[in-house]
């Protein structure tokens, strides 16, 4: 049996790692219209302090996305990491010389 689930379905739906930690929800997904296939979803923080962190959304690309049902979507432990490891790549300082 195939699942489909509409946009509307899909924002605000539950974001959370294969370890348990719950990231957000949905916000916003992007769509190629060449191929019409999504390219990432967009994933807001329900969790004020992450939000300082990340200071926008979590961007998640299709091959870290484990599963999705009508409840929630499940994605790579390394979600968080590799956003983090992001953030300390544009903070760190770039010698010049």
């Amino acid at each position: 049996k195939i699942m489909r689930l509409t946009t509307k379905d899909l924002v605000s739906l539950p974001v959370e790692t294969k370890s348990g930690e719950k990231l957000g929800k949905i916000a916003a997904l992007e769509i190629d219209c060449e191929t019409q296939q999504i390219v990432c979803y967009y994933v807001k923080s329900s969790n004020p302090i992450k939000d300082l962190v990340f200071q926008d959304q979590l961007i998640i690309s299709p091959v870290q996305v484990i599963s999705i049902t009508a409840e929630k979507m499940v994605v790579e432990d390394n979600v968080i990491k590799d956003k983090l490891k992001d953030v300390v790549n544009v903070a760190t300082p770039v010698n010049l010389e």
